[in-house]
């Protein structure tokens, strides 16, 4: 079946296979659109990761039509399946330049050189977390005849990738570095540094994920000084003043760039009205006014953000489409997967309530839980499931993650959500949390019912599609498939 023979259906229409991803534009848009005014408020630059959707159309979103395009790839396949829009970006005379963001390896080289060659030199960024990894880079250059820039990853925390700052191992990857920028031999370009907070994902207070955007700033500053250091001790001095790039970003603290004390779209009166939110802002403006004056180009990055998802949601470090809410809310959530509820449990559940079997397992949602971290305000369980069931009536038994998400809502309430529970392979089954279990055929998944769902991680859950279905909810039929963007699975 031609995917784009489903275009002008509806998302409840037989004919669509499910399950199946949709992705709303019009939240997209508005997500991207307030991150690049965010972006150009601050007179940052802006690196747009596209791992989270691989399609060309959300990379155009992500760019905009002004700034510089700085893409990151996950897999050398995004960067191979985007290089037609970056040509294109070239030849309307916009610079390009586009980061392989996985730490070098040798069987890359062939793939990123014949990249290099077509898009030329400086074009292409890779990551360099190892002194053994800089013949890789000049082989690449070599192999493709253009010059490379080469980032040092810096593991600030997260322990995921990436060199401690001050160790022995961080400063014999710079002075190989440093060795191979100045030596005439080379197309190597000693770039910048590089960082991801991942764990600001565990942020749970409003803008608190700000203050790990200062920390990830602070990291790099601290990192480029003991570059500037080694530099001065290295046999040649002329070592270039290096005009290093610090590129940072996750997520939530790239989204707290949005925060009206920073100049968001919601104005100061939009404010949180915590001393903590206005002190994190005054603190990352003189953390970055301080970076801008030693010389530094500062740029950040991040990748889920134009879609966000219940994790985000989870952060609360986003003012959304609401700027007044201080958080994102579930209106900001531009991705759903879609099922068909296959059968009833009656009484299996707690409380005696119905267990619900839905054609949704981890290959169409994913296996990532919401990072269980402690909640500072409150009391109570927290979600622990794999996607929550989109609201499909106005039944007051049913609501959305509000701002005590993800802590469950109370089960002495009258309030709750249907979500996923367990899952396996292809199974998912729904369980009620919250109040008392509904009763009502309205707030009830019906067997033969097609539901919506929301997942935990984005990149995850989309990675089991090999399209997304496009709808518009500022469009007459919001459930109207209005276009069809492909994405590029495999590696």
């Amino acid at each position: 079946m031609d995917p784009r023979s489903l275009i002008g259906k509806r998302l409840g229409d037989h004919a669509i296979p499910i399950p199946a991803a949709v992705l709303d534009r019009a939240i997209v848009q508005r997500n991207c659109s307030n991150m690049l005014s965010a972006i150009q408020t601050m007179h940052l630059g802006w690196r747009a990761h596209i791992k989270t959707h691989k399609t060309i159309e959300l990379t155009r979103l992500q760019v905009g039509d002004e700034l510089p395009v700085q893409l990151i790839a996950s897999t050398v396949l995004e960067a191979e399946r985007v290089l037609p829009l970056l040509q294109s970006y070239q030849e309307d005379g916009r610079s390009v330049n586009i980061l392989y963001g996985f730490p070098l390896y040798p069987s890359a080289v062939p793939r990123l050189a014949e990249l290099a060659r077509k898009l030329g030199s400086g074009c292409v960024s890779i990551l360099i977390d190892h002194s053994d990894q800089v013949p890789v880079v000049q082989q690449l250059a070599q192999e493709s005849g253009a010059a490379i820039n080469a980032f040092v990853k810096v593991d600030m925390g997260s322990h995921r990738a990436g060199v401690v700052p001050g160790s022995p191992q961080f400063t014999a990857v710079i002075q190989k570095v440093l060795a191979a920028h100045v030596s005439k031999d080379t197309n190597l370009s000693f770039y910048g540094l590089y960082c991801h907070a991942g764990h600001s994902y565990e942020a749970r207070e409003p803008w608190a994920a700000m203050a790990h955007l200062v920390s990830e700033f602070t990291a790099l500053g601290d990192a480029a000084r003991a570059v500037r250091d080694i530099t001065k001790e290295m046999p040649t001095t002329e070592a270039v003043a290096l005009p290093l790039v610090l590129s940072v970003g996750a997520s939530p603290t790239a989204a707290t760039l949005q925060h009206p004390d920073l100049g968001g779209a919601g104005g100061p009166e939009a404010a949180d009205g915590s001393a903590g939110a206005t002190q994190n802002a005054a603190t990352l403006r003189t953390k970055l006014t301080d970076l801008a004056s030693q010389g530094y180009t500062l740029e950040v990055h991040a990748g889920v953000q134009p879609v966000l998802d219940l994790q985000q949601l989870a952060t609360h470090s986003w003012g959304g489409g609401n700027a007044q809410a201080g958080r994102a809310e579930t209106d900001d959530l531009a991705l759903t997967i879609v099922a068909d509820v296959a059968t009833i449990y009656p009484g299996r559940g707690t409380q005696g309530g119905d267990e619900i079997l839905v054609n949704v397992g981890c290959l169409a949602l994913g296996r990532e839980p919401v990072k269980d971290v402690p909640i500072a305000s409150g009391t109570g369980p927290t979600y622990a499931g794999w996607g929550i069931v989109r609201p499909w009536t106005k039944d007051d038994s049913l609501v959305s993650p509000g701002p005590d998400f993800p802590r469950l809502p109370p089960a002495d309430g009258k309030q709750g959500w249907w979500q996923v529970g367990r899952i396996s392979q292809e199974h998912g089954i729904l369980t009620w949390a919250g109040g008392p279990v509904p009763s009502s055929a309205s707030s009830t998944p019906q067997l033969g019912q097609r539901l919506r769902i929301w997942p935990n991680h984005a990149c995850i859950a989309g990675a089991g599609f090999s399209y997304y279905l496009i709808t518009d909810s500022t469009g007459e039929d919001p459930d109207l498939i209005v276009d069809i963007w492909e994405r590029w699975n495999g590696w």
